[in-house]
């Protein structure tokens, strides 16, 4: 399956792709246009995910497709897990909805309108 169907990103959809790794490719077209039909920010830790993850909120309250990838459990380097991004979209007033692996070493969370 194609990273952007297991994102839910439909064929012709613009994505603005915040902080992507290097070597990050996503199949379909990108942007960097924030007011694009989705979004996915990427934080290495929370001063990353503080930096980067206005677009991604921005895209959740428009209703747009939003996510936020962040490393899985046990990467080195990082002090951000699921439950400390839960916990500021719960602050955000809004709400997970889907959690997919990107890879081996990133995780996305994807969120709504709360």
């Amino acid at each position: 399956m194609s990273l952007s169907k297991k994102l839910q990103i439909p064929v012709g959809v613009a994505t603005c792709v915040v902080d992507a790794p290097h070597g990050f490719t996503l199949d379909g077209p990108v942007t960097k246009d924030p007011e694009a039909g989705a979004v996915l920010a990427f934080a290495r830790d929370r001063k990353a995910l503080t930096a980067n993850a206005g677009p991604a909120f921005a895209a959740a309250r428009a209703d747009r497709i939003a996510w936020i990838a962040y490393p899985k459990a046990g990467q080195r380097g990082t002090d951000l897990d699921r439950d400390i991004l839960w916990e500021l979209l719960k602050a955000e007033r809004i709400r997970p909805v889907r959690q997919v692996s990107i890879d081996d070493t990133w995780s996305a969370l994807r969120f709504r309108p709360g």
